[in-house]
């Protein structure tokens, strides 16, 4: 999967979320976070992360300045998701949610849909595991420079 990232970032929002790390390049983390799109929902999603410090090493509460960045190869990376464990609902789009700024929390301090989804998804599968998509996808990270 290939991400494409913009000299500049312009934020859109603000939001803490649970992080299930896939893949890593450099100090950037693909991650699949489970998304409360509708009350109970648990739709899948790919965030990418900035981890300047090597922090989200597991399953993580994170809290950040979110931005979007341009990605390519979503519908092939959750095809291999898929293979690996249960997801009833994808939002397969270009576009992915970047966070950046972000702190590491130990527990979840608000109910954003972002750890909303995540709870509703362990709900129904409670025995999942993560495991097996760790490095299921390679990442590529592309910073375009401004000319």
């Amino acid at each position: 999967m290939k991400v494409k990232i913009k000299p500049i970032l312009q934020i859109v929002g603000h939001e803490e979320l649970v992080v299930i790390p896939i893949s890593i390049y450099g100090k950037y983390v693909l991650g699949l976070n489970f998304y409360e799109d509708i009350d109970g929902g648990r739709l899948a999603r790919l965030v990418l992360v900035m981890d300047k410090y090597g922090e989200i090493t597991g399953i993580s509460v994170i809290e950040g300045d979110k931005g979007v960045v341009s990605a390519f190869g979503v519908k092939e990376t959750f095809l291999e998701l898929s293979k690996a464990i249960k997801i009833e609902r994808k939002l397969e789009t270009s576009r992915l949610p970047f966070f950046v700024n972000i702190k590491k929390k130990n527990e979840p301090e608000t109910e954003d849909r972002g750890i909303t989804g995540y709870k509703n998804y362990m709900m129904l599968n409670p025995n999942v595991d993560f495991s097996k998509i760790k490095d299921i996808v390679k990442l590529e990270v592309e910073e375009l420079v401004q000319s």
